[in-house]
């Protein structure tokens, strides 16, 4: 298993604008690749949003950031300037040499 987590800075945007990431940030969660997602804000810093995502294998990730349902919502995020960092695990501890799967 892979988790995709990924943290924005939509403290610049107004509530509308940032709300309307937010909602097709989660519409990414119908997606088949993708087992499961959840967008929620900080607790202690209100102007982070995060996304948490599951996905059941390296390629099904990488069948994700080529998605295109994905990619609109990528470029509009770029687009806005909005700051992003990005982080994807492997569940539990691989042995040495392997590769994700």
């Amino acid at each position: 298993m892979i988790w995709h987590i990924v943290r924005f800075d939509l403290s610049s945007l107004d509530a509308p604008t940032r709300a309307e990431i937010e909602r097709d940030l989660a519409a990414l969660g119908r997606l088949d690749v993708v087992s499961w997602l959840e967008v929620a804000r900080d607790l202690d810093t209100p102007g982070i949003t995060g996304l948490l995502s599951l996905f059941a294998s390296y390629e099904d990730l990488e069948a994700y950031r080529v998605h295109p349902e994905h990619v609109p919502v990528v470029e509009r995020i770029r687009g806005l300037g909005i700051p992003v960092t990005r982080l994807d695990v492997q569940a539990g501890i691989p042995a040495e040499g392997t590769a994700p799967s």
